[in-house]
């Protein structure tokens, strides 16, 4: 993989919030932030809660 297309995808990430660059120099060097993905896990933790509640209503409505 090239240096260009690292680059490419590391702003990609930057423009996501998953990281963040900081300048040194005529380097950037890029650091990963957790928060978008703890937040991301949570979210997804939620919406498997409610799937779940959901699953299991429609399975005693069937069973009865």
């Amino acid at each position: 993989m090239t240096r260009q297309a690292i680059t490419k995808h590391l702003r990609v990430l930057e423009s996501a919030g998953i990281v963040h660059s900081v300048h040194a120099g005529r380097e950037s060097l890029f650091e990963f932030d957790p928060r978008p993905m703890n937040e991301l896990q949570e979210y997804l933790g939620r919406v498997s809660a409610q799937w779940d509640q959901v699953l299991s209503r429609l399975k005693t409505l069937v069973e009865s």
